[in-house]
C-alpha cells in the first residue's frame, strides 16, 4: 500500500471586514508561485467578541508563525490548482 500523496502550499493570512466591527481571516494559498484555487476563498470565522483589531492581529500571529498549508489527499484525487 502506497502513502497518499502530500501536496502543501505557501499560506498568507489577511484580516478581512465583512461587516461594520466584523472581520474574517482569509487564506491566500499559492503553489510554486502561482496562486492556487483563485476560485476558492478559504477563511476563518472568529466569534462575535473578536474586535477587528483582534482579527487583525490574529493574521499578523498567524503570517508570523505559521508558513505552509498540506492537504493529504487520496490517491484517485489531485487537487484543483484551477
Amino acid at each position: 500500500m502506497t502513502e497518499p500523496p502530500i501536496y502543501r502550499y505557501d499560506v498568507t493570512f489577511e484580516a478581512t471586514e465583512i461587516d461594520q466591527g466584523r472581520s474574517i481571516v482569509t487564506l491566500a494559498l499559492s503553489h510554486e508561485g502561482s496562486a492556487s484555487a483563485p476560485s476558492t476563498t478559504f477563511f476563518f470565522e472568529p466569534t462575535e467578541e473578536m474586535t477587528p483589531e483582534d482579527t487583525k492581529l490574529l493574521a499578523q500571529f498567524l503570517n508570523q508563525y505559521i508558513t505552509r498549508l498540506g492537504i493529504v489527499l487520496p490517491d484517485t484525487a489531485e487537487p484543483d490548482d484551477g
